[in-house]
Protein backbone atom coordinates (compact mmCIF):
# COMPACT_ATOMS: atom_id res chain seq x y z
CA UNK A 1 0.00 0.00 0.00
CA UNK A 2 1.49 3.37 -0.95
CA UNK A 3 1.98 5.92 1.81
CA UNK A 4 1.67 9.68 1.99
CA UNK A 5 3.69 11.35 4.73
CA UNK A 6 2.67 14.93 5.49
CA UNK A 7 5.42 16.72 7.40
CA UNK A 8 3.67 19.83 8.61
CA UNK A 9 4.15 22.82 10.86
CA UNK A 10 4.98 26.50 10.84
CA UNK A 11 7.92 28.01 8.97
CA UNK A 12 11.13 27.51 10.95
CA UNK A 13 9.81 24.60 13.04
CA UNK A 14 12.19 22.01 11.57
CA UNK A 15 10.05 20.25 8.96
CA UNK A 16 12.73 20.16 6.29
CA UNK A 17 15.28 18.71 8.70
CA UNK A 18 12.86 15.89 9.53
CA UNK A 19 12.04 15.32 5.86
CA UNK A 20 15.72 15.22 4.89
CA UNK A 21 16.82 12.96 7.76
CA UNK A 22 13.88 10.57 7.95
CA UNK A 23 12.51 10.34 4.42
CA UNK A 24 14.67 11.74 1.61
CA UNK A 25 16.75 8.57 1.22
CA UNK A 26 13.63 6.36 1.03
CA UNK A 27 10.85 8.21 -0.80
CA UNK A 28 10.47 11.42 -2.82
CA UNK A 29 9.96 14.48 -0.62
CA UNK A 30 7.98 17.22 -2.34
CA UNK A 31 8.83 20.73 -1.22
CA UNK A 32 8.47 24.03 -3.08
CA UNK A 33 11.65 25.20 -1.34
CA UNK A 34 13.56 22.34 -2.98
CA UNK A 35 12.29 23.24 -6.45
CA UNK A 36 13.06 26.93 -5.87
CA UNK A 37 16.65 26.18 -4.86
CA UNK A 38 17.31 23.36 -7.33
CA UNK A 39 15.93 25.10 -10.41
CA UNK A 40 16.30 28.75 -9.37
CA UNK A 41 12.54 29.29 -9.56
CA UNK A 42 10.37 32.07 -8.19
CA UNK A 43 8.37 30.76 -5.17
CA UNK A 44 5.13 30.77 -7.20
CA UNK A 45 6.72 28.69 -9.98
CA UNK A 46 8.32 26.37 -7.43
CA UNK A 47 4.96 25.83 -5.76
CA UNK A 48 3.36 24.98 -9.08
CA UNK A 49 6.16 22.51 -9.89
CA UNK A 50 5.75 20.86 -6.47
CA UNK A 51 1.99 20.49 -7.02
CA UNK A 52 2.56 18.92 -10.44
CA UNK A 53 5.04 16.44 -8.99
CA UNK A 54 2.78 15.40 -6.10
CA UNK A 55 -0.14 14.91 -8.51
CA UNK A 56 2.04 12.74 -10.75
CA UNK A 57 3.13 10.56 -7.81
CA UNK A 58 -0.46 10.28 -6.58
CA UNK A 59 -1.67 9.17 -10.04
CA UNK A 60 1.14 6.60 -10.23
CA UNK A 61 0.45 5.23 -6.73
CA UNK A 62 3.98 5.95 -5.51
CA UNK A 63 4.73 6.67 -1.85
CA UNK A 64 5.92 10.20 -1.16
CA UNK A 65 6.19 12.90 1.48
CA UNK A 66 5.25 16.57 1.41
CA UNK A 67 6.80 19.37 3.45
CA UNK A 68 4.09 21.94 4.22
CA UNK A 69 3.14 24.72 6.60
CA UNK A 70 -0.42 23.36 6.50
CA UNK A 71 -1.57 26.98 6.49
CA UNK A 72 -4.04 26.45 3.65
CA UNK A 73 -6.47 23.77 2.53
CA UNK A 74 -4.50 22.23 -0.35
CA UNK A 75 -2.64 19.65 1.72
CA UNK A 76 -5.82 18.75 3.60
CA UNK A 77 -7.45 18.05 0.23
CA UNK A 78 -4.37 16.05 -0.81
CA UNK A 79 -4.65 13.93 2.35
CA UNK A 80 -8.29 13.18 1.59
CA UNK A 81 -7.63 12.36 -2.07
CA UNK A 82 -4.69 10.14 -1.15
CA UNK A 83 -6.80 8.18 1.36
CA UNK A 84 -9.52 7.75 -1.28
CA UNK A 85 -6.87 6.52 -3.73
CA UNK A 86 -5.79 3.77 -1.31
CA UNK A 87 -2.86 5.52 0.33
CA UNK A 88 -2.00 5.13 4.00
CA UNK A 89 -1.96 8.76 5.18
CA UNK A 90 0.49 9.73 7.92
CA UNK A 91 1.00 13.11 9.59
CA UNK A 92 4.02 14.45 11.43
CA UNK A 93 3.26 17.85 12.91
CA UNK A 94 6.23 19.74 14.34
CA UNK A 95 5.92 23.07 16.10
CA UNK A 96 7.73 25.58 18.30
CA UNK A 97 6.42 27.46 21.32
CA UNK A 98 5.59 30.61 19.34
CA UNK A 99 5.96 32.47 16.05
CA UNK A 100 8.76 34.62 17.47
CA UNK A 101 10.98 31.56 17.97
CA UNK A 102 10.07 30.38 14.47
CA UNK A 103 11.26 33.71 13.10
CA UNK A 104 14.48 33.51 15.15
CA UNK A 105 15.20 30.07 13.67
CA UNK A 106 14.48 31.36 10.17
CA UNK A 107 16.90 34.25 10.73
CA UNK A 108 19.57 31.75 11.84
CA UNK A 109 18.87 29.60 8.78
CA UNK A 110 19.22 32.65 6.53
CA UNK A 111 22.74 33.31 7.86
CA UNK A 112 23.64 29.79 6.71
CA UNK A 113 22.33 30.43 3.19
CA UNK A 114 18.73 29.31 3.69
CA UNK A 115 15.66 31.18 2.54
CA UNK A 116 13.97 33.90 4.55
CA UNK A 117 10.29 34.35 5.36
CA UNK A 118 8.83 37.76 6.31
CA UNK A 119 7.73 37.98 9.95
CA UNK A 120 4.11 38.76 9.00
CA UNK A 121 3.98 35.53 6.96
CA UNK A 122 5.52 33.57 9.84
CA UNK A 123 2.88 34.83 12.30
CA UNK A 124 -0.02 34.27 9.90
CA UNK A 125 1.13 30.77 8.94
CA UNK A 126 1.90 29.81 12.55
CA UNK A 127 -1.70 30.47 13.55
CA UNK A 128 -3.22 28.91 10.43
CA UNK A 129 -1.01 25.85 10.69
CA UNK A 130 -2.17 25.19 14.23
CA UNK A 131 -5.80 25.88 13.37
CA UNK A 132 -5.61 23.22 10.61
CA UNK A 133 -4.04 20.62 12.90
CA UNK A 134 -7.40 19.16 14.02
CA UNK A 135 -8.56 18.70 10.43
CA UNK A 136 -5.28 17.04 9.46
CA UNK A 137 -5.44 14.69 12.45
CA UNK A 138 -8.92 13.60 11.35
CA UNK A 139 -7.58 12.72 7.89
CA UNK A 140 -4.51 10.77 9.06
CA UNK A 141 -4.48 7.08 9.87
CA UNK A 142 -1.37 7.65 11.96
CA UNK A 143 0.00 10.88 13.37
CA UNK A 144 2.79 12.23 15.53
CA UNK A 145 2.94 15.65 17.20
CA UNK A 146 6.45 16.89 17.99
CA UNK A 147 7.78 19.91 19.88
CA UNK A 148 11.05 21.29 18.54
CA UNK A 149 11.33 24.26 20.92
CA UNK A 150 14.28 22.98 22.95
CA UNK A 151 17.66 21.61 22.03
CA UNK A 152 16.18 18.17 21.37
CA UNK A 153 12.99 17.39 19.47
CA UNK A 154 10.34 15.83 21.71
CA UNK A 155 7.44 13.51 20.88
CA UNK A 156 4.29 14.85 22.53
CA UNK A 157 1.50 12.71 21.15
CA UNK A 158 1.00 9.85 18.73
CA UNK A 159 -1.99 7.91 17.55
CA UNK A 160 -2.55 5.04 15.13
CA UNK A 161 -5.94 4.05 13.72
CA UNK A 162 -7.77 5.94 16.45
CA UNK A 163 -5.72 4.47 19.31
CA UNK A 164 -3.41 6.61 21.38
CA UNK A 165 0.12 5.24 21.31
CA UNK A 166 1.84 7.94 23.35
CA UNK A 167 0.93 11.08 25.26
CA UNK A 168 3.57 13.15 27.05
CA UNK A 169 2.74 14.16 30.59
CA UNK A 170 4.36 17.55 29.92
CA UNK A 171 2.58 19.23 27.04
CA UNK A 172 3.64 22.77 26.14
CA UNK A 173 0.95 25.43 26.02
CA UNK A 174 0.62 25.39 22.22
CA UNK A 175 -0.06 21.63 22.30
CA UNK A 176 -2.57 21.84 25.16
CA UNK A 177 -4.36 24.55 23.21
CA UNK A 178 -4.36 22.94 19.77
CA UNK A 179 -4.38 19.14 20.19
CA UNK A 180 -8.08 18.26 20.06
CA UNK A 181 -9.48 18.19 23.59
CA UNK A 182 -11.48 15.04 22.89
CA UNK A 183 -8.21 13.20 22.21
CA UNK A 184 -6.63 14.49 25.40
CA UNK A 185 -9.72 13.51 27.40
CA UNK A 186 -9.77 10.09 25.77
CA UNK A 187 -6.21 9.50 26.97
CA UNK A 188 -6.93 10.15 30.66
CA UNK A 189 -6.50 7.08 32.78
CA UNK A 190 -4.64 5.15 30.10
CA UNK A 191 -1.36 3.53 31.03
CA UNK A 192 0.91 4.99 28.39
Amino acid sequence: MPQLWVIAGPNGAGKTTIADRWFAARIPVISPDYFAAQYNLHPFQAGRRALQKQEQLLREGISFAVDTTLSGNRKLALMERAANAGYKVNLIFVCLKDAALCHTRITERTTRGGHTVPIEDVVRRYNRSLSNLNKAIDLAERFFVLDNTGKNRRLLFSMKRGRIKYLSNKLPEWARTWIPSNLLKQSRGLAL
